[in-house]
């Protein structure tokens, strides 16, 4: 019975011993698991986080809006153009707020709380609640500019209230965002946790539009318009980086100042591109081919989708045309707004239908990134882009990443 026991204790600590010394080796597989981005393991997103560029700024050196203040349309008019760009956020409620890309440039990121209730908007000018009331309330608006991606997120660290700041450092070109909560690091583009202890987790991301300025205070004369009054010493009537109001400037060149992991010549680096994510299918609509087509009847692998453009706020939403019966409709434009061939109602480019068998129904929308088009790629190399002809492609890629 004594050498049963001696035998048994015996394999017990060998088990334990073992165990401790695979630890590392344990946690190192855990680490190669998805994370909530589709296509990312948690190798690639430390794969990230260790090749970051540091662009000397610090965390911070861009300074976040914590607390925006707001004025109305017409106010806000006197001292904007008509082809200015503008990002747009429809919020719960109809509230309608404008973020000027004049505006955001110089700061990034915009930590945003919603009117408590009745009474909060009255005033000219007035500042946002309490970021601790409701966390419901709280988002985050980000613009960057190396790579002209506008996201937008609630305002939550994993299951936790938080606000964000720009850390100071780059992914392919792209803003790297960290949370106050965690001290995390978060691609913008991905809004996806690389560093710190949610790293593999996803923000809840919402819908932000690209639009211009003359277009938005017609269709929103009621619109709260972020305000110049910041707090901080900024020249908001230029961009430092040019315009995308003319040509010749950053916005339109072919130079890329930091480091890509590849790079794909079929379109320009700095085209404009819808970044589509649906499951682990990536695409890239070229913006100027919905301009030129007014609307484009697309497909993702499986999925159908259509493209439509907003001629008066030079808008660009996508949309899902098959039917919760499992009809896919196709659609062309007719007389400045769109008809389905299936029916012929006519809908709007808000995706409504409001004339015809289908009035009433609405096409669920489909989130979609504004980028440049050498960004999107290098963090989706296996997109499919969207709306143009099929071209030989050149690809260039940086180093293995463990996808």
């Amino acid at each position: 019975m004594k050498k049963n026991y001696i035998h048994v204790s015996f394999f017990l600590l060998c088990f334990c011993l073992f165990h401790y010394a695979a630890g590392p080796t344990g946690a190192t597989a855990a680490e190669s698991r998805a994370s909530d981005a589709p296509g990312y393991s948690f190798d690639a997103l430390r794969f990230m986080a260790d090749r970051l560029t540091r662009t000397g700024l610090g965390r911070d050196g861009i300074a976040p809006l914590n607390k925006p203040r707001y004025v109305r349309v017409a106010d806000a008019g006197l001292s904007m153009d008509d082809r200015e760009p503008v990002f747009v956020m429809h919020y719960p409620g109809g509230l309608v707020r404008v973020y000027p890309q004049y505006l955001m440039v110089w700061h990034e990121v915009i930590n945003d709380t919603l009117p408590r209730g009745p009474g909060e908007n009255s005033g000219t000018i007035y500042s946002g609640g309490n970021m601790a009331e409701d966390p419901s309330n709280n988002y985050t608006i980000t613009y960057s500019p190396l790579t002209g991606t506008v996201t937008a997120f609630r305002s939550m660290a994993g299951r936790y209230p938080s606000t964000f700041g720009n850390e100071g450092a780059l992914y392919n070109g792209n803003t790297i965002l960290y949370d106050r909560f965690s001290g995390g690091l978060w691609s913008q583009l991905l809004a996806v946790c690389i560093e710190g202890p949610l790293r593999g987790k996803r923000l809840e991301r919402v819908p932000v539009y690209w639009a211009r300025w003359g277009g938005v205070k017609n269709r929103f004369p009621e619109a709260e318009v972020l305000s110049r009054s910041t707090g901080h010493k900024r020249n908001y009537g230029r961009d430092p980086y040019g315009s995308y109001l003319r040509s010749g400037s950053y916005y339109d060149d072919a130079n890329i100042f930091y480091p890509v992991t590849a790079q794909n010549t079929k379109l320009p680096a700095k085209e404009r591109i819808l970044g589509l994510e649906i499951a682990e299918l990536y695409g890239a609509l070229a913006v100027d081919s919905v301009r030129q087509n007014k609307i484009l009847n697309l497909s993702l692998g499986l999925n159908r989708l259509v493209a439509i453009y907003d001629e008066e706020l030079d808008r660009v939403r996508v949309f899902n045309r098959k039917m919760s019966d499992g009809t896919i409709y196709e659609f062309r434009e007719f007389e400045k707004n769109f008809v389905d061939t299936n029916t012929m109602s006519r809908w709007n480019s808000d995706g409504e239908c409001f004339y015809g068998r289908m009035r009433g129904y609405r096409l669920e929308p489909v989130l979609a990134i504004d980028s440049m088009w050498y960004a999107w790629f290098a963090f989706h190399q296996d997109t499919q882009i969207l709306g143009v002809e099929e071209k030989k492609q050149e690809i260039r890629r940086g180093p293995n990443i463990p996808y």
